[in-house]
């Protein structure tokens, strides 16, 4: 494999991930976000090390947790970044110095809302230190056979119709790649191919590019 494939390999099936953001409060998305690895490491379908950053915590879920990136004593493939937008720069600081692969900025607050100098200033540091990103202000990466899930919804949605309850689990893993733009169609498209036992491969939401 090529460096420039496992950079972009570092998405879909990273040997190490941390997500910076990580929290024990589980209406957040860095607690769902970090409790989707764990599940699926625990079940065996995740390979990969996982770590938790949140500098308030020691820690969650069982595993350990680092005040910032740089404190993480192993090389980093991928950063999933879960914290305000004002703070991103600095952590993909961090990420850069740490030599990460690639980074994935779930957090919003940025060109969408017509920040774009913080949005560029994050553009700026990663080309600088050659980072791949995805986001911001996205759902970033479901893989349904590596593991890696980043959907920050409920692992089981349910729907009610009159007196009818409905329960949307995550896909079954299939052929079917999807790459959107848009969160919302994302979601629904997941929806429309899970209630149809359509299997999914890959999802990618890629928010601002």
């Amino acid at each position: 494999m090529t460096p420039s494939t496992r950079q972009l390999d570092a998405f879909f099936n990273p040997r190490s991930v941390a997500v910076v953001g990580a929290t024990k409060r589980i209406n957040k998305a860095g607690h769902v976000i970090f409790k989707n690895f764990v599940e699926n490491k625990r079940r065996g379908v995740f390979k990969g090390e996982i770590f938790p950053v949140n500098p308030h915590e020691d820690s969650i879920l069982g595993f350990q947790c680092y005040p910032s990136v740089t404190k993480i004593p192993v090389e980093l493939e991928l950063v999933v970044v879960v914290v305000p937008a004002n703070i991103v720069p600095k952590i993909m600081e961090e990420a850069a110095s740490k030599k990460v692969k690639a980074v994935i900025i779930i957090s919003s607050g940025f060109g969408e809302i017509g920040n774009h100098a913080l949005e560029n200033k994050i553009v700026v540091i990663a080309k600088k230190a050659g980072i791949r990103i995805l986001g911001p202000n996205c759902l970033g990466v479901y893989d349904s056979r590596t593991g890696v899930d980043m959907l920050f919804l409920p692992e089981t949605k349910i729907l009610t119709t009159g007196d009818e309850v409905i329960a949307t689990p995550r896909p079954m893993p299939g052929d079917i790649a999807i790459v959107t733009q848009s969160g919302a169609f994302g979601v629904a498209a997941l929806d429309y191919l899970t209630g149809r036992q359509i299997g999914v491969s890959k999802f990618v939401s890629f928010g601002n590019k």
